[in-house]
């Protein structure tokens, strides 16, 4: 939670959605509640409806891609997702300079 609040609460170019793999809607409801994410949650019923399927590369729980605007994977797993948020909050410092 940290990181996000760090890394991607504040910042307006970046989204975080999470897509439950949960078989249940009341399992992922409950999930998400009790960690008390502030980021948006796409439910079992509507994940392949979201097309966010698109996006799952890997068969494992949690996994993290962060994507460009276009659907180009920029890093996949967390310390790589971080590390590019953090070379592109570097990236747009500079340019506004």
């Amino acid at each position: 939670m940290e990181k996000y609040n760090k890394e991607i609460a504040e910042n307006p170019n970046v989204e975080l959605i999470h897509v439950s793999l949960d078989r249940s809607e009341d399992a992922a409801e409950d999930w998400a509640e009790t960690n008390q994410f502030p980021w948006f949650s796409v439910l079992p019923r509507d994940v392949e409806r979201s097309k966010l399927t698109d996006y799952m590369t890997r068969n494992a729980v949690p996994h993290y891609s962060l994507r460009a605007a276009d659907g180009t994977e920029l890093a996949n797993g967390s310390a790589a997702i971080f590390s590019k948020l953090a070379e592109l909050g570097d990236e747009t410092s500079s340019a506004s300079q």
